[in-house]
């Protein structure tokens, strides 16, 4: 049904109103509607998994004591109100959180996606994994995606949420397709929010049965090398997200 004031035009005729002795003519002014219709244009855009589509910076869980979470939701809520100036550092535009597993990493990431979408600015979520199985599966002739189809949106979105940060098994493909994305909106300063179970360490030696030593995974330099780990550096604040596992907690109370 369109629109009764605009006609779904976007544009409506403002009232006349007194000024002064004289009265003001009718202005034609935005619609709310259009409002309206270009968030849900950008929720639509932004691929936002339904699962996360609840995550809001008002229901994140911010137990008693948990010093990392309440400070990573402090500069969280900062960087959704004030952006794109929130950071001090203007040359790092994005954020990285990293820590263990079901500590609410992506609900933050997420929630601070959707209060920039009501703002108005023009987000993209991606699944680190899903999306390098996206990439591999167009190489398939059969398939009518194209690495540029799906690369190029994550290119260009204002804000990038990319999820699950070197998730899987490392490889030189996987590593010069994450440095291309991620040096073009270096390049050209454009927000990137990402999470990680990886620990900002460097690399871990174990020792096997032999006695001989390799590097042990768990950590950016490894599963991403050193090379992707300083463009990071240059492009986000890090931060520490570490505290109890929330979704064992809630499935050990669900058995119960």
């Amino acid at each position: 049904m369109a629109c009764a004031h605009c006609g779904d035009t976007g544009w409506r005729l403002a009232q006349a109103s007194a000024h002064g002795e004289g009265t003001l003519p009718a202005a034609v002014v935005r619609c709310e509607c259009d409002e309206t219709r270009r968030l849900s244009e950008l929720l639509d855009a932004a691929q936002i998994p339904k699962r996360y589509q609840h995550c809001t910076l008002e229901n994140f869980d911010l137990p008693a004591g948990a010093r990392e979470l309440i400070l990573a939701h402090r500069l969280a809520a900062t960087y959704a109100r004030d952006f794109p100036g929130a950071l001090a550092d203007r040359d790092r535009t994005g954020l990285l959180l990293f820590g263990n597993v079901g500590v609410g990493k992506t609900h933050l990431a997420v929630a601070i996606a959707q209060h920039l979408l009501e703002r108005g600015f023009a987000c993209r979520f991606a699944d680190y994994r899903a999306l390098l199985k996206q990439i591999q599966a167009s190489y398939d002739p059969a398939n009518p995606a194209t690495e540029q189809g799906i690369v190029a949106p994550l290119l260009s979105a204002e804000v990038l949420v990319l999820d699950d940060l070197g998730v899987g098994r490392s490889t030189e493909w996987a590593q010069e397709t994450l440095h291309y994305l991620l040096n073009h909106r270096y390049s050209h300063k454009l927000a990137t929010i990402l999470t990680t179970n990886l620990e900002d360490a460097e690399p871990r030696t174990a020792r096997m049965s032999d006695g001989g030593e390799y590097s042990a995974p768990g950590t950016l330099a490894q599963a991403l090398g050193e090379r992707l780990r300083s463009r990071l550096y240059e492009m986000c604040v890090f931060v520490a997200m570490h505290g109890r596992d929330f979704r064992r907690e809630t499935a050990a109370a669900v058995v119960r």
